[in-house]
């Protein structure tokens, strides 16, 4: 079964997972999309892999093309505009993964830590 998953990051963190998910592709992980406020590492990244960078509304928008949105933003303005464009959207399909599941998550496939976290895991 695939997973289709929307990747926001503004931090390493963001591009280190994104990297570590495009490796997934074979066990059913699809890295759809990216959103990248501030930093140039991910959108080239995605742009590279011809993975669409959208806008948060966009991304949203993508509905039951969308499982999940991992949020490695750590940005609490990033996560409110999020929340509210996906209540507003009244899409039953996506779901948010905030940074603390995908800290778990990359505990289950790295023995490293996941660099860049601020320590902001809270929703």
């Amino acid at each position: 079964m695939t997973q289709n998953i929307a990747i926001i990051g503004s931090n390493h963190s963001g591009e280190v997972f994104y990297n570590e998910m495009t490796r997934l592709k074979r066990k059913g992980v699809n890295v759809v999309c990216v959103y990248n406020r501030t930093g140039l590492d991910l959108n080239s990244m995605a742009e590279t892999a011809g993975i669409k960078r959208l806008s948060i509304e966009e991304i949203v928008d993508l509905g039951e093309n969308l499982d999940v949105i991992f949020d490695l933003s750590g940005d609490t303005e990033i996560r409110a505009e999020l929340r509210k464009t996906l209540f507003s959207s009244h899409n039953q399909h996506t779901v948010i993964a905030p940074e603390s599941v995908a800290q778990v998550m990359w505990a289950m496939i790295s023995d490293e830590q996941l660099p860049g976290s601020d320590g902001k895991l809270g929703y």
